[in-house]
C-alpha cells in the first residue's frame, strides 16, 4: 500500500516538466504526508492539465455500518470492476509529485518503518485518480494511489507499492484512454529504487522534517 509520502519538489521545476499545464495552487514542501492531506497532483480535465492541491481520500458511505468511509489506495487488479473507482479510471486519471514513500515492515510484530526512493530523492510520480466530492458543502477534488504487487526488490519491506512512474511515463499515463498500463505497468525507475530504515518519529505526521528521511542503524 501507499499510506505516507513525501513530496520537496519545487514548484518552478513541475512547471517546467508540464509546461503546458495550468497551475492552481501547490503546497510547501513535506517530509511526512498523511491521507486527508492536501498533496500536489498533475490532473487533465476537459483536454487541460492541471497543477493542484487536492486531498487525499476518496469517501463512500458505508450503508451497513451507517457511517462514511475513507479509501487512500485502490489496486489496480480491481480498480476497473470497483463502483468506487470505476469511473474515474475511466475519466479522470491524475500524477501525484512525490519523492519517495514510507513503509512498514513487520517483524515479530514490531514495525519497522522503511524509506522508499530513488537516491537521492530523486523525482517520481504515482498514478492515481481524481473525482469531485462534497465536502463541508464545498466542491472539493479528493485524489486516490493506485497501488500494485510490489516488486521483488521492494516485496522484502511489503507485499504492495505504489504505482510508480518518470516523467515521460506519467505523461503517456495521463493520455491513456485506453488504459494499457493497466497489463503494462513495470516503471524504467523501478530497477533504481532502494530504501533503508528510519526512525519511529515518523509514525506520527506531526513530525514533519528532513529527520523523518534520515538512515538509522538497525
Amino acid at each position: 500500500m501507499c499510506g505516507r509520502f513525501v513530496s520537496t519538489e519545487k514548484k518552478e521545476k513541475i512547471q517546467k516538466l508540464f509546461s503546458s499545464s495550468n497551475i492552481l495552487n501547490y503546497s510547501n514542501p513535506s517530509y511526512n504526508i498523511a491521507p486527508s492531506s492536501l498533496v500536489n497532483t498533475i490532473y487533465k480535465d476537459k483536454k487541460k492539465l492541471y497543477i493542484d492541491k487536492l486531498l487525499w481520500s476518496f469517501s463512500f458511505f458505508n450503508k451497513k455500518n451507517n457511517i462514511t468511509q475513507f479509501v487512500i489506495n485502490s489496486r489496480i487488479e480491481t480498480i476497473v470492476s470497483k463502483y468506487l473507482f470505476k469511473e474515474s479510471i475511466i475519466k479522470r486519471k491524475c500524477l501525484i509529485i512525490s519523492n519517495g514513500y514510507f513503509e512498514w515492515k513487520n517483524t515479530n510484530n514490531n514495525k519497522q518503518p522503511y524509506f522508499i526512493s530513488i537516491p537521492k530523492n530523486e523525482l517520481m510520480f504515482f498514478g492515481g485518480i481524481w473525482r469531485e466530492e462534497i465536502i463541508n458543502n464545498n466542491k472539493s477534488n479528493v485524489v486516490c494511489i493506485i497501488t500494485k504487487e510490489a516488486n521483488e526488490n521492494l516485496s522484502k519491506i511489503h507485499s504492495r507499492m505504489p504505482l510508480i512512474m518518470s516523467h515521460n511515463e506519467g505523461l503517456d499515463f495521463l493520455h491513456d484512454d485506453a488504459n494499457r498500463f493497466l497489463e503494462n505497468n513495470t516503471s524504467i525507475i523501478e530497477d533504481d529504487i532502494d530504501y533503508f530504515p528510519v526512525s519511529k518519529i515518523v509514525n506520527n505526521p506531526k513530525n514533519n522534517n528532513e529527520n523523518c528521511i534520515k538512515e538509522i542503524n538497525l
